[in-house]
């Protein structure tokens, strides 16, 4: 077998408005002015959020990602920074969102407390996050967590496999830890012991994919350690079109995507 090229693929590839991003986008009131996307990674995400006159925010703390996204998306703002302290006045934004997100920070209780303070009375926070439904345990990022802590000579075996280098010595912010999954309670919970508590409605709850959307991350991975990353991207497009109409099904508690959204309240007068 030829070693794998992945000289011929696009390191950060762009994508279309579909699954989390297409919810998120689909949840944004019309007539939102400020939108901030907290972790926005490379701004694949952030660019379908501008809305009419709207102007758009991205942060992430890993700056690599940053410099990509203001080179590709010169029309929308970038700043370097993470989700627990973010650079912005009070009440600032229309909107936040976090898209898959809030299961990668340090700090929940902090993050949301920071989202509270930047969020405008009256404004929006779209959640998104894996959810603990019925295959949860296939989450792929877990399983590179216990790889690279475990078994550390399997993971650069195996990375250097896919991507014909051995891996960084720094871990991408957010990855240093275990892939939460949360239920609709859990967020709950969490929102009680933040700053939004008695300061927030529940507008839309959403719970979609079953079982497609992991299995065919799974089953790219393994192409991609097999051949390469671009051949892997191109014989899982089916797979992916089948996952993009899973993820609009409601599957309750057995699904693996959770999403929230709910809209801060002002202070009682």
């Amino acid at each position: 077998m030829n070693p794998p090229n992945h000289n011929d693929y696009a390191s950060y590839p762009e994508s279309s408005l579909r699954d989390r991003i297409k919810l998120a986008y689909d949840w944004i009131p019309p007539g939102s002015m400020r939108i901030m996307d907290g972790g926005c990674a490379f701004g694949y995400g952030t660019k379908h959020f501008q809305k009419g006159n709207a102007k758009v925010w991205g942060v992430d703390p890993n700056a690599e990602f940053i410099a990509i996204a203001r080179k590709r998306y010169p029309g929308l703002t970038f700043e370097v920074c993470g989700v627990e302290q973010t650079l912005f006045a009070a009440e600032y934004f229309d909107v936040v969102i976090l898209n898959d997100v809030l299961e990668h920070v340090i700090d929940e209780r902090k993050t949301l407390n920071e989202m509270f303070r930047i969020l405008s009375p009256g404004g929006t926070f779209i959640i998104t996050t894996p959810h603990r439904g019925l295959f949860a345990f296939m989450d792929p990022d877990n399983y590179t967590y216990h790889l690279r802590t475990k078994a550390p000579r399997l993971y650069r075996f195996l990375f250097h496999a896919k991507y014909g280098k051995l891996p960084p010595t720094d871990i991408k912010p957010g990855y240093d830890q275990l892939h939460r999954h949360y239920s609709l309670i859990d967020l709950k919970r969490l929102l009680e012991e933040s700053n939004f508590k008695g300061r927030y409605a529940m507008e839309s709850v959403f719970r979609g994919g079953l079982f497609m959307g992991v299995f065919a991350s799974n089953f790219f991975e393994l192409l991609c350690v097999l051949f390469s990353v671009k051949s892997a991207s191109q014989w899982t497009r089916w797979m992916q079109w089948l996952a993009d109409r899973d993820y609009s099904i409601p599957y309750g508690p057995l699904a693996y995507n959770i999403g929230i959204r709910i809209r801060k309240l002002p202070l009682p007068k």
